[in-house]
């Protein structure tokens, strides 16, 4: 839970509008501290991180604020599939609002995404995600059409739609763009340095690199280490880079075991280390991690909450 101070500093907005959009438009519902403190929760972040994305975009706040409501509603009605090892970290509305007044809808650019899989054609797919990406942060994006087109995806290849060739080519698209952002983004050299990276045999990689863009954006030093790096490995180089956190996915049932014997030998070996867990699976892995949840504008404020990441 966040003070109403904090809150505000992880969203990007003053204390007066919070207090503001909460009165006029309720688009969050704190709890209350025994003394009386508004305390805000991960959705309540989350609301008003789309909000003011919205407003920045041009939206009035009447409009941003009905709209922030109808997304964070479509997206709990549709809850979550885990089916065939793909990993469905978010709700999928089949229709969506536009990012903007007068855009297309979000269904249409993952509708053109899952043909151009159809069709193999990868030039198509980038076209797609750089009409995507102009349209609002990458946080926003991320958050709000890329990770639920890509469950689209799965789900089109489970039922027989696409390909594997087409749902490799598209996530080979989705992965080039997100290192490319990577690299693109100014990393402080004097923030925390974050380790980020997969269990041994784990290798769905694009929601961490996600992160890993918005960490670095954020102000964190980041080491993205990637998939498939053992525990012993995750020590040594927690040492050679003097981290102060780590952050990893566990994104399959089958991930849990080797993922869990990683925090166990962190938290032995580096018990000062802050250990952030996300993926589908996050919640099955208890004690001396922390659960990061499925957005990565909530997980990267609660890490740069933890590791005091300077503004």
């Amino acid at each position: 839970m966040y003070t109403i101070k904090r809150a505000a500093e992880l969203t990007g907005i003053s204390v007066a509008t919070l207090r503001a959009w909460e009165r006029r438009y309720a688009v969050v519902s704190p709890k209350r501290s025994d003394g009386g403190y508004r305390l805000y929760g991960a959705e309540d972040v989350r609301a008003l991180a789309i909000m003011n994305s919205l407003v920045n975009e041009g939206w009035s706040a009447r409009e941003a604020a009905a709209e922030t409501l109808r997304r964070l509603s479509s997206r709990d009605n549709a809850g979550k599939d885990g089916r065939d090892g793909h990993e469905r970290t978010h709700a999928v509305p089949r229709r969506v609002a536009p990012l903007r007044p007068g855009s297309r809808y979000q269904s249409e650019d993952a509708e053109a995404f899952i043909r151009a899989a159809e069709r193999l054609d990868s030039a198509s797919a980038t076209a797609v995600l750089d009409a995507r990406f102009g349209l609002g942060t990458f946080e926003h994006v991320v958050d709000d059409w890329l990770m639920p087109t890509l469950g689209l995806v799965g789900e089109e290849w489970a039922h027989g739609r696409l390909t594997v060739a087409g749902e490799h080519l598209v996530s080979y698209a989705v992965q080039r763009r997100l290192a490319a952002a990577y690299e693109a983004a100014s990393g402080r050299v004097d923030g925390p340095t974050l380790l980020i990276g997969l269990p041994p045999g784990a290798r769905h990689e694009l929601g961490l690199l996600a992160f890993a863009v918005a960490a670095r954006r954020a102000g964190f030093a980041t080491i993205y280490v990637g998939a498939d790096l053992p525990a012993e490995e995750w020590v040594r180089a927690i040492e050679a880079r003097r981290a102060a956190g780590m952050v990893m996915a566990v994104p399959r049932h089958v991930d849990i075991a080797a993922a869990r014997k990683i925090v166990e030998t962190v938290n032995r070996s580096h018990p000062e280390v802050v250990i952030g867990l996300g993926g589908s699976q996050q919640d099955e892995i208890a004690g001396g991690c922390v659960h990061l949840g499925h957005s990565i504008t909530v997980a990267v404020g609660e890490m740069s909450r933890r590791l005091r990441v300077p503004a």
